[in-house]
Parts: structure tokens; C-alpha cells; sequence
């Protein structure tokens, strides 16, 4: 992975297409049904964000990844039914290092789509993105314990538990602990 991969990666983030979905960046219009999802509790139980508030709130986060876009920085796909037109969650790189050859995807899915194979194709698009488009040697997933959904979603698209680290980020007001997934270009490949 370089610089150039990345810049031309994330200055014009492409659209990805799925047998059922259309991944592609973030629009204005995109906020009633990003709020669908952010708004519920169980969402973001293992993530970092509480749910927001108010559908100014969801706008926010639209903006800041708007923002991103512009700027050519890592960033969100929104996950689109193609069907239908509706944004039903996002995946994407939560952090990208050059320098090693290392990201980290995070992904998140409205309730009302859970168990439907949705986030298993949103996901094997960013995941070749990772190690096609940007040549990454290495994709980590952080998960926060007790996401037993998402740890088994890890093992059955070949990430591998390489640790914990024990109270190591403040989540809501509590310490908790990370598990450590990941997986290497040649286990990709292989």
C-alpha cells in the first residue's frame, strides 16, 4: 500500500456494486434512514457512539463523512438496497496505515435487516477493496467483548482472534475490552 493507492482510493470513493446492494458514499438526503438505525439502542450497544437523538444528529455524522470524502480521506460507504433505494447501514475503513500496510473495518446494520446476509456482502466488497484496490497486507476488526454476533462474523469470513486487550478503551463512561481479529493478504488469497 502508498500514499497514491490511498489518495486515489478515497479522493473519489468508488461506487461498489452486490447481487442486492449498492455500496457509495454518503448523500444529504440519506438522513431519515441513517436515523432509522442510529437512533436504536442496540445498535450501537458495542460501539463507541450512542444513538443519536435527533435526526440533526444523523445529519451531523453525514456531514463529517462528507467532509472526509471531500478532504480524500478513509471513510464509510452507506449500504443501499438496490431495490429499493434505502440506506439500511454502512461499512468501511475505521482507520488506514500507510507506513504498515494496515486497516481496520468497522460496519454497522439497521436491526430490521439483521440475519439476511446483507452485512456478509456489504462486507466482502470493502474487504477486497482492502486487498486489491489498496494492496493492504493486513485487515484487523475491533470488537468489543460481549458482540458475540460480531465475533462470529469475523470467524466466518476467515478473521482469526489474536487477543484481548483488558480495559483498554473507555466506551460510555466504562473501560472495556477489545478482541483483536484479523486477517493477512495471503490467508485472503490462500
Amino acid at each position: 500500500m502508498n500514499d497514491l493507492l490511498y489518495r486515489n482510493l478515497f479522493s473519489a470513493l468508488p461506487e461498489l456494486f452486490t447481487e442486492r446492494l449498492l455500496l457509495r458514499p454518503y448523500r444529504e438526503e440519506d438522513a431519515c434512514d441513517v436515523n432509522e438505525y442510529t437512533s436504536h439502542e442496540e445498535v450501537s450497544r458495542y460501539l463507541r457512539w450512542a444513538p443519536h437523538l435527533n435526526l440533526r444528529e444523523t445529519k451531523g455524522y453525514i456531514e463529517f463523512m462528507r467532509k472526509r470524502y471531500q478532504k480524500g480521506l478513509h471513510a464509510d460507504w452507506a449500504i443501499v438496497l438496490r431495490s429499493t433505494g434505502k440506506v439500511i447501514g454502512n461499512c468501511g475503513f475505521t482507520s488506514v496505515d500507510i507506513t504498515n500496510e494496515c486497516c481496520e473495518l468497522g460496519y454497522v446494520l439497521s436491526p430490521a435487516y439483521w440475519g439476511k446476509g446483507y452485512m456478509d456482502e456489504a462486507f466482502s466488497a470493502v474487504l477486497s477493496v482492502a486487498f486489491r484496490s489498496l494492496e493492504a497486507n493486513r485487515v484487523v476488526l475491533r470488537i468489543l467483548e460481549g458482540n458475540e454476533h460480531s465475533c462470529r462474523f469475523a470467524l466466518r469470513h476467515g478473521f482469526r482472534l489474536e487477543g484481548r486487550e483488558v480495559a483498554s478503551l473507555m466506551v460510555k463512561g466504562s473501560y472495556r475490552t477489545v478482541l483483536q481479529y484479523a486477517m493477512l493478504k495471503s490467508e485472503y488469497e490462500g
